[in-house]
């Protein structure tokens, strides 16, 4: 009997390891924009952060960055984001950046349609870069895409369409203001991309410009050429406008949305992709936390990721082997040994 239950705890600690093993490491770099609608979530806590922080198998690390900043650390991640908060323009994201499409050097997901032209993300080019549909709140799937793992989980209509959005917004996450521009997804165009086709999937309404889509929703492997830049890494593109994102508290993206960027991390990270879908944890009920703990993590009220926190009021997120994630303040009163 007791030969038995040494088999049992060895088989139990063999699954612990092999599952801290799994977790991956996710930088998110989002720019300090301070001008969101007080309607929007701010942007060190938008949706899709809420998302992946609450996910066990992930670590993620918010960056929130100027548009000139030199980040160091990417090669220490298993998943790089570059999100759509960015300037198109921006220093960070040029060639010489440290958010270059050649130089990344770990898979990626690439949220800014904006940045595809010469002079910005490219050195060369005759694309005319990023372009708004302003009124497409769904993509549609391309016919061969519809069983690829970037679409797991997501309901599909009858023409192939998943709503994204709920509602058009600004820049600034302000919904439906008739006196600004609002948008919700977005494309490049006029790119000249090696290979085959890579486009998975597009708006559903497109704007008048005539050029065919180059860049909406892509999955480009390493050493793909980009007109005058050719990645390192694999990478995947999306297109879709951070006001968007951030509006309506963070609910007007929709659960559709939200798991198609769990599942773009997770493919990147080389992690199985879930069958369910990706929700905001508040919207999760009945969570049972009588389950064994396979991770504690500290974060600033703010929203910033300590590792060993201090004397303090800390949000701490615990994570639960069957997937619950437990949220609470806390209060330090001394330095916690991890």
């Amino acid at each position: 009997m007791k030969k038995n239950y040494f088999l049992i705890l060895a088989a139990c600690l063999t699954l612990n390891v092999a599952y801290v093993l799994a977790v991956k490491k996710v930088a998110y770099v989002t720019l300090n924009k301070t001008t969101m609608d007080a309607t929007a979530t701010p942007v060190n806590n938008d949706p899709i952060i809420q998302v992946l922080r609450a996910d066990a198998n992930l670590e993620l690390t918010v960056k929130v960055v100027a548009s000139a900043d030199v980040i160091t650390d990417l090669a220490s991640y298993d998943v790089i984001i570059v999100q759509e908060s960015l300037g198109g323009g921006d220093a960070i994201l040029k060639p010489a950046g440290s958010l270059a499409l050649a130089t990344l050097p770990k898979p990626f997901i690439y949220n800014k349609s904006y940045a595809l032209k010469s002079t910005r993300a490219l050195t060369t080019s005759t694309a005319t870069g990023g372009k708004e549909s302003n009124m497409a709140l769904s993509i549609t799937v391309q016919s061969t895409a519809l069983t690829n793992d970037l679409f797991k989980a997501c309901t599909i209509g009858t023409n192939n369409d998943i709503t994204i959005f709920n509602a058009l917004s600004t820049d600034l996450g302000l919904l439906g203001n008739a006196t600004t521009s609002i948008k919700g997804l977005n494309y490049s165009t006029g790119n000249v991309i090696s290979g085959s086709s890579t486009i998975l999937a597009v708006p559903s309404i497109l704007s008048t410009d005539a050029a065919p889509v180059a860049i909406s929703f892509n999955d480009l492997p390493a050493g793909t050429s980009i007109d005058s830049e050719v990645t390192i890494s694999r990478a995947i593109f999306v297109g879709m406008n951070f006001g968007a994102i951030c509006a309506n508290a963070g609910a007007n993206i929709t659960s559709d949305g939200l798991t198609i960027w769990r599942n773009a991390v997770y493919i990147l990270a080389g992690l199985p992709v879930p069958t369910t879908k990706a929700v905001l944890p508040s919207a999760t009920k009945s969570l049972d936390y009588n389950s064994n703990i396979v991770s504690e993590k500290y974060y600033t009220v703010n929203g910033v990721q300590v590792k060993t926190p201090t004397k303090g009021v800390f949000v701490k997120k615990t994570g639960f082997e069957n997937g619950a994630v437990k949220t609470e303040k806390v209060v330090v009163f001394q330095t916690v040994v991890k």
